[in-house]
């Protein structure tokens, strides 16, 4: 049955609520005036604390770089001794910068079941991308390619396959513990130490290889909404875990 939800711009008495289930590297403070991003919170029938949520920013990486794995492909090839070699790479980038993005999209599972979760990000994703457009006509927004990435796949121990078959090679550290404490910027200092060459995707371990893209179980409703408002799975995936960048035209 298609829920009714109403939406709006997240106030600050929603804060506290909200924490329980926003994103470990969710930002949980309200945009500044004039910083060319909102937030905005679905709200069901007859209640006034959101269930789900989702932020929007206009331009991404150009206060501080953003960066991402492109999944592309390197052919070895030697026709005089018939031999075709084709490789997976992740190659280490900005590729995204100045895309709008749509971030820190989260539902309240404990109130949610699968298809209200997904009927609520869609409205909201909808609503977003309806403003979005209205910015890009005013001359306001200059992207022309909105992207939203997920968190990838994790194991039963809540350990990310990815990071640990390549990322924790270069920085030992808790990347939980480093999300919950610096947010999305954690990745981009984390970023520093990752190599810039390209990589093989043959020389992680197969559970790293089997977690690029993929989405974590939690996440799965959100992206059911995604595929629901027109976006596709792009060539990008996080540097931290491996979770997929999805991505459309604005308009």
């Amino acid at each position: 049955m298609m829920q009714t939800y109403r939406l709006r711009e997240v106030q600050p008495a929603d804060l506290d609520a909200m924490a329980r289930w926003l994103p470990p590297d969710a930002e949980r403070t309200l945009p500044a005036q004039g910083a060319g991003e909102w937030w905005l919170a679905a709200v069901g029938p007859g209640a006034e604390t959101p269930i789900a949520a989702l932020r929007v920013r206009t331009a991404l990486g150009l206060d501080r770089p953003r960066y991402w794995y492109r999944v592309g492909c390197m052919v070895h090839a030697a026709a005089e001794l018939g031999l075709f070699q084709r490789q997976s790479t992740l190659q280490l980038g900005n590729d995204h910068t100045g895309a709008a993005e749509l971030a820190d999209l989260a539902v309240d599972a404990a109130r949610l079941d699968h298809e209200q979760a997904r009927q609520a990000q869609r409205a909201l994703q909808a609503e977003c991308l309806r403003r979005l457009h209205a910015e890009a006509a005013a001359g306001r927004c200059t992207a022309d390619t909105i992207v939203a990435e997920l968190p990838g796949r994790r194991d039963a121990a809540g350990r990310s396959p990815f990071w640990d078959g390549l990322g924790r090679h270069f920085h030992a550290g808790d990347p939980d513990e480093a999300r919950a404490r610096f947010g999305v910027a954690w990745r981009t200092q984390v970023a520093a130490l990752m190599p810039r060459q390209c990589i093989y995707v043959s020389m992680l371990s197969p559970d790293a290889q089997s977690a690029i893209g993929q989405v974590d179980a939690g996440s799965a409703a959100i992206a059911e909404a995604l595929l629901d408002n027109g976006f596709a799975r792009g060539h990008h995936v996080r540097i931290d875990d491996g979770g997929p960048v999805f991505e459309r035209r604005i308009g």
